[in-house]
């Protein structure tokens, strides 16, 4: 199974829900049983067990989803090389609360490369590099985001050189 960054953050933002419900759930029921014990005096809705508390427990889930989101964030790419002396595409990657870092992926690992326009009336685009990650995992990097469509095709013909087959042709996503 892989799981792409977002995926990570939604499969952990569910693990802590989850493991967090029953205490939830359990608070929620002692403190509003506690207004149900016979004899006492019901409150006026201003106690701690009303709404304030309830806010204040869906607040911490909400808050814990935004964490998870804002650690696993996709990777942004700030500078890449391809080297074809060296068949090897080096990128400095960054994520969100992280230092850059350099990775090197040889031309052997690259799967496919695929430069993308947003939509039918865009002048600029990017390109979609998948590679071969640590253990066997899909790793996906876009580069060059808002280069113009002639800088796309002559870099493309440049790539299909080097990669053969694995540089596709430009996709249009809204098509």
């Amino acid at each position: 199974m892989t799981v792409g960054s977002t995926g990570a953050a939604v499969l952990g933002f569910s693990f802590v829900v989850l493991w967090l419900l029953p205490g939830l759930v359990l608070t929620i029921l002692l403190l509003l049983g506690f207004e149900a014990i016979p004899g006492e005096p019901s409150s006026d809705g201003s106690s701690l067990t009303t709404s304030s508390l309830i806010q204040f427990l869906c607040g911490s889930v909400v808050l814990i989803g935004l964490v998870f989101a804002w650690i696993s964030s996709a990777a942004r790419v700030l500078a890449f090389t391809f080297d074809e002396n060296q068949q090897l595409l080096t990128l400095t990657v960054t994520r969100r609360g992280r230092k850059p870092t350099e990775v090197q992926v040889p031309f052997s690992d690259i799967i496919c490369i695929s430069p993308y326009v947003l939509a039918s009336y865009d002048r600029h685009g990017y390109f979609s590099v998948v590679c071969q990650g640590p253990r066997g995992k899909e790793v996906e990097y876009r580069l060059a985001e808002g280069t113009s469509l002639e800088d796309m095709e002559f870099h493309a013909a440049w790539l299909r050189e080097i990669i053969g087959l694995r540089m596709h042709h430009v996709l249009n996503l809204d098509k």
